[in-house]
Protein backbone atom coordinates (compact mmCIF):
# COMPACT_ATOMS: atom_id res chain seq x y z
CA UNK A 1 0.00 0.00 0.00
CA UNK A 2 1.18 3.55 -0.67
CA UNK A 3 2.13 6.28 1.76
CA UNK A 4 -0.68 7.73 3.87
CA UNK A 5 -0.20 11.22 2.39
CA UNK A 6 0.13 9.98 -1.18
CA UNK A 7 -2.43 11.14 -3.73
CA UNK A 8 -2.45 9.07 -6.88
CA UNK A 9 -3.00 11.09 -10.00
CA UNK A 10 -4.07 9.20 -13.10
CA UNK A 11 -1.45 10.01 -15.73
CA UNK A 12 -2.33 10.79 -19.34
CA UNK A 13 0.50 8.88 -21.04
CA UNK A 14 0.76 5.12 -21.60
CA UNK A 15 3.98 4.73 -19.61
CA UNK A 16 2.44 6.47 -16.60
CA UNK A 17 -0.74 4.41 -16.88
CA UNK A 18 1.32 1.22 -17.06
CA UNK A 19 3.26 2.17 -13.92
CA UNK A 20 0.03 2.96 -12.07
CA UNK A 21 -1.55 -0.32 -13.26
CA UNK A 22 1.47 -2.30 -12.05
CA UNK A 23 1.33 -0.56 -8.67
CA UNK A 24 -2.40 -1.29 -8.30
CA UNK A 25 -1.92 -4.94 -9.27
CA UNK A 26 0.77 -5.26 -6.59
CA UNK A 27 -1.47 -3.58 -3.99
CA UNK A 28 -4.35 -5.96 -4.80
CA UNK A 29 -2.04 -8.99 -4.65
CA UNK A 30 -0.66 -7.82 -1.29
CA UNK A 31 -4.20 -7.38 0.04
CA UNK A 32 -5.16 -10.91 -1.04
CA UNK A 33 -2.11 -12.27 0.79
CA UNK A 34 -3.08 -10.26 3.88
CA UNK A 35 -6.69 -11.53 3.73
CA UNK A 36 -5.52 -15.13 3.31
CA UNK A 37 -3.19 -14.83 6.30
CA UNK A 38 -6.04 -13.30 8.31
CA UNK A 39 -8.37 -16.21 7.57
CA UNK A 40 -5.80 -18.95 8.15
CA UNK A 41 -4.38 -17.51 11.37
CA UNK A 42 -7.84 -16.84 12.79
CA UNK A 43 -8.95 -20.39 11.98
CA UNK A 44 -5.88 -21.62 13.88
CA UNK A 45 -6.68 -19.33 16.82
CA UNK A 46 -10.28 -20.57 16.84
CA UNK A 47 -9.15 -24.22 16.82
CA UNK A 48 -6.78 -23.53 19.72
CA UNK A 49 -9.62 -21.85 21.61
CA UNK A 50 -11.94 -24.78 20.89
CA UNK A 51 -9.40 -27.35 22.09
CA UNK A 52 -8.73 -25.38 25.28
CA UNK A 53 -12.47 -24.87 25.86
CA UNK A 54 -13.26 -28.57 25.40
CA UNK A 55 -10.43 -29.76 27.63
CA UNK A 56 -10.73 -27.19 30.44
CA UNK A 57 -14.38 -26.15 30.28
CA UNK A 58 -13.40 -22.49 29.96
CA UNK A 59 -15.69 -21.10 27.27
CA UNK A 60 -14.71 -17.42 27.29
CA UNK A 61 -14.51 -16.45 23.58
CA UNK A 62 -11.12 -14.72 23.68
CA UNK A 63 -10.50 -15.50 20.01
CA UNK A 64 -12.88 -12.61 19.19
CA UNK A 65 -10.31 -10.01 20.28
CA UNK A 66 -7.63 -10.77 17.67
CA UNK A 67 -10.36 -11.49 15.11
CA UNK A 68 -11.93 -8.05 15.51
CA UNK A 69 -8.68 -6.17 16.08
CA UNK A 70 -6.96 -7.58 13.02
CA UNK A 71 -10.24 -7.31 11.10
CA UNK A 72 -10.22 -3.53 11.59
CA UNK A 73 -6.71 -3.42 10.14
CA UNK A 74 -7.74 -5.63 7.25
CA UNK A 75 -10.73 -3.37 6.58
CA UNK A 76 -8.46 -0.32 6.49
CA UNK A 77 -6.13 -2.15 4.11
CA UNK A 78 -9.12 -3.00 1.87
CA UNK A 79 -10.22 0.64 1.91
CA UNK A 80 -6.74 1.74 0.88
CA UNK A 81 -6.67 -0.69 -2.02
CA UNK A 82 -10.27 -0.69 -3.26
CA UNK A 83 -12.07 2.27 -1.69
CA UNK A 84 -10.13 5.32 -2.76
CA UNK A 85 -10.74 7.04 -6.07
CA UNK A 86 -7.87 8.05 -8.27
CA UNK A 87 -7.38 11.75 -8.92
CA UNK A 88 -7.35 12.78 -12.57
CA UNK A 89 -4.93 15.30 -14.00
CA UNK A 90 -7.94 17.45 -14.95
CA UNK A 91 -9.07 17.58 -11.31
CA UNK A 92 -5.59 18.67 -10.23
CA UNK A 93 -5.50 21.35 -12.92
CA UNK A 94 -8.95 22.70 -11.94
CA UNK A 95 -7.90 22.88 -8.28
CA UNK A 96 -4.68 24.67 -9.23
CA UNK A 97 -6.71 27.17 -11.28
CA UNK A 98 -9.02 27.82 -8.31
CA UNK A 99 -6.01 28.43 -6.06
CA UNK A 100 -4.51 30.85 -8.59
CA UNK A 101 -7.77 32.83 -8.78
CA UNK A 102 -7.83 33.59 -5.06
Amino acid sequence: MGDDDEVRVVPNDDAGLRDLALKRIKEKRDFKIHATAYVLVNILIFVIWLIVALTTGTWFPWFIFPLVGWGVGLGMHAWGVYGQKEVSEDQVQREMDKLRDR
